[in-house]
This record gives structure tokens, sequence and C-alpha cells, in this order.
């Protein structure tokens, strides 16, 4: 035999990491002017890397321990070769690291909730991949690596319509599973892409929703009383402000500051950590001081629930959420003539691209308008 393999820890070969995006951890192992690289079946952000170990990771300690176990596993597989005095053969070795991988006891849902709580994603992103997580759970027929076949994704697909009605929502589900299960090839927990040779449409977006001047003032007006009340305070303070229901629910006291006459907020959206400044109206800043500065009221879900009646009440034929309150402000805005680039900062917007929407569909409106008139 020619020398021993040199066994090494890399990491992010690709250089894919960065602050948001994982890179992977591989054990490399030379000889004889070959190189075989296998997955450790562990992917971190670039400040997580150090030192030849994984740090700053809620989960470092058990991590680092897998890493050891994959490179250990090999040095003892060498080890044993020579004892015998037999030939190293990366190309079996690989082979049988791949046989181990797919055989570990851990299942694909189980593995596919680790991954999500590592994702490095805003809270709300990682609460609609656990909604998909869920979907799979009740669906029961995807388990295992082993499940993930086109006829069970093909299924699943059929039992997702029966839990949304839209094709764009349909969508969002295999969307967040792709990009699991590209990283389960990855590493080599699966060998092929069961959406392969797949096409799930994409189908159309309805849109964006919002109330008109007429439709707010009506829920402003209404005299309601108790968790009612407290709802339609938070999705007026919504209206007036711009501010997604993950934003307005985080804000305390010490956000709040006085700029000459003005009221003001400054903070960082949960979404996007974009930060923003905004000032508060009248009629927001009054809501703001009627709860003590605090309108942690309701869940979103409830908040949501309990919208459904009041848009009822209020005659408004909308799917009413709490969303909607950011889209009238932003409609409203711009009906009254704020420029679209101002409208962008107010909604803590990284680009002014994604500001454009409201714009096409106030045009949109304008058309209709002028259609009835004729």
């Amino acid at each position: 035999m020619a020398g021993i393999p040199q066994i090494k820890i890399i990491f992010d070969r690709r250089k894919k990491a960065s602050a948001v995006t994982t890179g992977t951890v591989e054990v490399e192992v030379s000889y004889n002017r070959e190189r075989v690289r296998l997955s450790t079946g562990v992917a971190v952000l670039k400040q997580q890397w150090r030192s030849n170990q994984v740090v700053d990771h809620p989960m470092a300690d058990s991590l680092n321990e897998q890493i050891r176990r994959v490179a250990d596993g090999i040095r003892e597989k060498m080890t044993s070769i020579a004892a015998r005095g037999g030939e190293y053969d990366l190309s079996l070795l690989k082979k049988v690291r791949k046989t181990r991988v797919q055989s570990s006891t851990m299942d694909f849902l189980t593995w596919l909730e680790e991954r999500i709580d590592m994702r490095p994603v805003s809270e709300s992103t990682r609460r609609q991949h656990k909604v998909m997580l869920s979907c799979l759970r009740e669906f029961g027929e995807i388990r295992n690596f082993s499940d993930l076949t086109p006829k069970n994704i093909r299924l699943w697909d059929d039992f997702i319509h029966k839990r949304v009605s839209a094709q764009s929502s349909v969508h969002g589900y295999h969307k967040r599973l792709k990009a699991y299960i590209i990283e389960a090839i990855q590493f080599e927990k699966l060998e092929t892409n069961p959406y392969d040779n797949m096409r799930i449409p994409r189908g159309k977006s309805e849109g964006i929703k919002f109330l008109t001047e007429e439709e707010r003032d009506r829920i402003e007006a209404l005299e309601l009383y108790g968790m009612t009340e407290k709802v339609r305070d938070m999705f007026i303070f919504s209206c007036y402000t711009g501010l997604a229901y993950s934003d307005l629910v985080k804000i305390k006291r010490s956000d709040v500051f006085k700029q000459g006459d003005d009221l003001c907020i400054r903070d960082k959206r949960v979404k996007t950590g974009q930060p923003y400044t905004i000032v508060l109206l009248p009629k927001a800043a009054a809501i703001l001081r009627k709860y003590d500065y605090n309108l942690n009221l309701m869940s979103n879900q409830k908040c949501n629930d309990q919208l459904k009646l009041i848009a009822n009440m209020a005659h408004i034929h909308l799917n009413l959420t709490m969303h909607v309150g950011r889209h009238t402000f932003a409609t409203w805005a711009l009906t009254k003539g704020v420029d679209i680039s101002t409208v962008s900062k107010m909604l803590a917007h990284s680009s002014v691209a994604m500001t454009e929407k409201y714009a096409q569909v106030l045009q949109t409106s304008v058309i209709k308008g002028y259609n009835i008139l004729k």
C-alpha cells in the first residue's frame, strides 16, 4: 500500500455559507491521488463554524459529536483494512457510508422537524414550515425517507386540496417541502428527488385584499365590547400604521418617542429585520394609549376569527384578516397621493418593487371605475 489515507473535516466546500445560508460539513478522505468526501449530515451558518467545529449553535455539542462519530467511523474502517493488509478502496468506503446514512434510525418527519428548527428564517416563516410538517403528519403516508415517492407526493397533493381551496396555497406546501428534500439529497439521505418529472401548478394569486376608506370607517363606527372591540382596535391600528400583526404586538413603550409634536415608533420588522420609523396618526396614537402601549391582546388566529364576525357586522364581503389592515394602509396612502418610494419606506419594504404591487392594484381599480362611468 502507498501510504495511509488522510482524513480531515471540511466546511462549506461549495462556498455557499453566509449569515443566512448554511454550509455543509463533510469528512474528506484522500489516498493515492484519489479523494472522497462524505456527508456528516450537519449544516450550519458561516458564523457558527470556527476552529474546525460548530460554535454558537443551540445544538453545538450534539452536532460536533455527530461529526466526530462519522470521522471516527471512517478511521476505524481504515484501521481495520490496514490490520488485514488489504488495499484501500475509497469508492467502497463511500458506498458503506451511504448505506449507513440511509439506514439511520431517524425517520424523515423527525429529521424534518429538526431541520425546520435549525433553518435560519424568521419565526413567521418557520410557523409556515411547521404547518407543512403538521399536514404531512396528518396525511400519515410519509413517515420515513423511503416513503418519499412520486406516488405518495401525488397522494399528499390530493390531501392538501381537501384542506385548502386556492391552488397558490397548495403550491406553497410543496414549495416548502421541496427545499428540505434537496437538503436530504445533499446529506445523502435520499438518492432521488420524488418531484422530478412532476409539475405542481402555481395557480393564480387571489390578489391583494384591502378596504376602501368607507369600509374602514364603517368598521371604526361599530359599537363593540370585550374581545371583539380589542380585535377591531388592533385591526384599525394596522390600517393607520401599515404594521403587520407580528410587528404591532411587539411594540413596547420604549419603542415610542416624540419628535416635535409627533408620536413616533422606531423598531425592526419581525419578518425581514428591516428597520422602520413611523409617525403615529392621531387615531393610531389614541388606540396605543387606550391599551397602555401594549397591543399584544390576542393571537393572530383569534384575531382573524373575530374579524370574520366584524366583517359580517359591517356588511363587508371580504375575508378579513389582520394583514388586510397593512394592505389597506398601503393602498390608502397611495390613493391620497403619497409617493410610492415614501410608502415603501413607511411599510419597511426592502425595495420599491415590493410596493409596486399596490400601485398595480389601484390602477386596475381606476380602469374599473371608468368602465362603470361609461
